[in-house]
């Protein structure tokens, strides 16, 4: 899924351009500046809303592996648990950032996205105070291609160490963010 793309091609379907100003951003820069500049804490910048979609860290792991080159000499353990680090990190800045400005910040769930796009995007039309009509819906679920993302494959790709370590660091957030809880991977810390 390419969120670029499919997140410009949802909003540019909801209103005409000279209604809408929209950006969307990776994480270039630390989730604490990254909200503060878009609700408008830095230089002046107009109030904004942050839509952050949050993606199970441990899938977001995998994925990330996946795109180390080869020869890259780490561990698939080492390297969960330095992103389980990075990925909490960076939640817990954004959160932070944040903080006060509910009404202007949403977590949307990428598995949310995945397995009830109509629903996800509903209220993410309605966050963003755009036309929700079930006709605007169907179109955006229609110009995304949801069947595309994936979700859980770290079951199949984690080993008993890479789970532990990873819940080691990260457990307590993936059970704050509704996720399944730490100890309930059906894994065991290897011996």
């Amino acid at each position: 899924m390419d969120y670029r793309t499919d997140c410009r091609d949802m909003i540019d379907t909801t209103a005409p351009a000279s209604t809408v100003s929209y950006s969307i951003v990776g994480c270039r820069e630390s989730g604490r500046t990254m909200v503060e500049r878009l609700l408008g804490r830095h230089r002046g910048a107009g109030p904004g809303r942050v839509v952050h979609v949050i993606r199970d860290g441990r899938d977001a792991a995998i994925d990330a592996w996946d795109a180390l080159p080869p020869r890259h000499g780490l561990t698939l353990e080492a390297y969960v648990e330095s992103f389980a680090t990075h990925w909490v990190s960076f939640i817990e800045h954004v959160r932070e950032a944040a903080q006060g400005n509910d009404d202007r910040y949403l977590e949307l769930r990428y598995e949310t996205l995945k397995s009830d796009p109509a629903a996800a995007i509903e209220g993410l039309l309605e966050f963003l105070r755009i036309d929700a009509s079930p006709d605007t819906v169907g179109d955006c679920v229609q110009r995304v291609n949801f069947a595309s993302c994936t979700a859980g494959d770290w079951r199949h790709r984690f080993d008993g160490e890479a789970a532990f370590r990873f819940d080691a660091v990260a457990g307590y957030l993936l059970q704050q963010l509704g996720y399944s809880e730490p100890t309930s991977t059906g894994l065991r810390r290897a011996a």
